[in-house]
């Protein structure tokens, strides 16, 4: 049941990006909501259940919307495992590590992305500077993903905590 609760969460999250959640932009920036599952799932579950979440979530992303197949795919997935890799360490009833996660999570899925975008020839404009993008886009993005992320979290792990979310065969 899990995993199809979880599909189903991917499958909104990217209707939803394409949609409701184009108005919830602050100055141009919104918040990346992949990124904030996918951070919800490496505390709660690790790195191999977030990658995953990251691999699918990141090539829907690229099939519908992206330029290039596989960038978004391949830096949602990083992403996934180098939280997911710390989830032992992590105090899961607290708000502070979701935040955390999720300010640093943009930082490098941005930084993934944009290196990715570049090396590969599809970056939108010529001449854009690093402090730009930094500036600009992700660290605004970076503390909007920080603030939300640690309240949509509250919801997954009562999600997580439910028992049809449990993996049982009895």
């Amino acid at each position: 049941m899990k995993t199809f609760v979880i599909s189903g969460l991917v499958l909104l999250n990217i209707i939803f990006e394409a949609t409701l959640f184009q108005f919830s932009r602050i100055n141009g920036i919104k918040p990346d909501f992949v990124i904030i599952l996918i951070i919800s799932y490496a505390i709660l579950e690790g790195g191999a259940f977030s990658s995953a979440i990251g691999l699918v979530s990141g090539l829907l992303i690229d099939i519908l919307y992206g330029r290039a197949l596989g960038i978004n795919a391949f830096s949602y997935m990083i992403t996934g495992y180098i939280f997911g890799q710390a989830r032992e360490n992590v105090f899961r009833d607290s708000i502070i590590p979701p935040a955390l996660f999720n300010f640093a999570a943009v930082v490098i899925y941005q930084h993934i992305y944009f290196l990715l975008m570049y090396l590969t020839g599809n970056l939108l404009h010529d001449g854009i500077l690093y402090s730009q993008i930094l500036l600009k886009i992700i660290l605004p993005q970076g503390i909007y993903n920080a603030i939300l992320g640690a309240v949509i979290y509250r919801f997954f792990l009562r999600l997580n905590n439910k028992q049809f979310m449990q993996n049982r065969l009895y």
